[in-house]
């Protein structure tokens, strides 16, 4: 679907322009990569057999007609690798973290899709997941704070028996400012740098209970956001322009597991990457 008017890009993209871009022309070429994003939230439930039996989405007043309606027709045909409890398939009710992008075309028109989609349990026992201990958070790099640089570092951990993160790896750097490549990609190693090393000192509560317990270590997703002003309380239902980065893999991360976008995640949740998890098989949609 191409539409012009629910978008209202113009304004969000020339909010991301930095006045410290040193090569309008190089600038310029990064403008074409700029894309908006709206996280959209709510329930679903899914049977035994991995089929939707329910879903809603949250606010739904509150967000554009256009994304209400592509949502309300892809959901329901999705399928999925049911939840397992002990080896066996379970119906389940999760919730549902939905991020949605859009991108200007030649002609002028936006193309959206779902770029990312995660699901948690909408309840579950104590124990029986991973859980945050300390996670103090990262500093901002005084540069890009003066600069009023925004962006999102995605992280994998890989948390030990004793609940210290062992390894750390920036898998996305996705930003809200346009300059050149050369400066882009120095902000992205500034904004990773201050994440990996403020995510060496966290720690995790390990799963107790179930299968989990039983793990020589846990895989942990946690986007770290770095905003400032006003561009720190996005409404729900709003897009949000941003710049997305290179998608990286770590070497010790799981294929299967490490295959789905982070970008569904909240800003410091723990998304534990969990074989035995709903899991959606459905390829994510787009309206051309």
């Amino acid at each position: 679907m191409k539409q012009r008017s629910w978008l209202g890009a113009a304004a969000l993209v020339s909010a991301l322009v930095l006045a410290q871009a040193a090569s309008a022309q190089g600038a310029g070429a990064v403008r074409k990569q700029i894309e908006v994003s709206m996280l959209v939230t709510g329930e679903i439930a899914v049977d035994a057999q991995g089929r939707v039996v329910d879903h809603a989405l949250d606010e739904a007043d509150e967000l554009p007609p256009g994304v209400v309606a592509f949502l309300q027709q892809q959901v329901p045909a999705w399928e999925f690798r049911p939840q397992q409890v002990d080896g066996v398939p379970v119906g389940a009710r999760n919730t549902m973290r939905l991020l949605l992008v859009a991108r200007k075309q030649e002609d002028g028109a936006y193309e959206m899709r779902l770029q990312a989609a995660n699901f948690d349990p909408l309840s579950q026992d104590e124990g029986y997941s991973i859980s945050s201990k300390r996670m103090v958070p990262p500093r901002y790099p005084d540069a890009l704070a003066r600069a009023g640089a925004a962006g999102t570092v995605y992280l994998i951990l890989k948390v030990g028996r004793d609940g210290t993160v062992q390894e750390v790896f920036a898998e996305q750097v996705n930003l809200r400012a346009v300059a050149t490549e050369p400066l882009m990609e120095k902000m992205r190693r500034m904004f990773a740098g201050s994440a990996l090393q403020a995510a060496r000192g966290w720690s995790y509560t390990p799963p107790s209970r179930g299968e989990l317990a039983a793990a020589d270590f846990w895989t942990v997703r946690v986007p770290v956001e770095y905003t400032m002003g006003d561009a720190a309380m996005p409404k729900y239902g709003q897009w949000v322009a941003y710049i997305p980065g290179p998608r990286k893999t770590a070497e010790w991360v799981d294929a299967e597991l490490a295959n789905s976008s982070p970008e569904a995640l909240a800003d410091g949740a723990v998304g534990l990457l969990d074989k035995q998890a709903l899991r959606l098989l459905t390829p994510l949609a787009s309206e051309g």
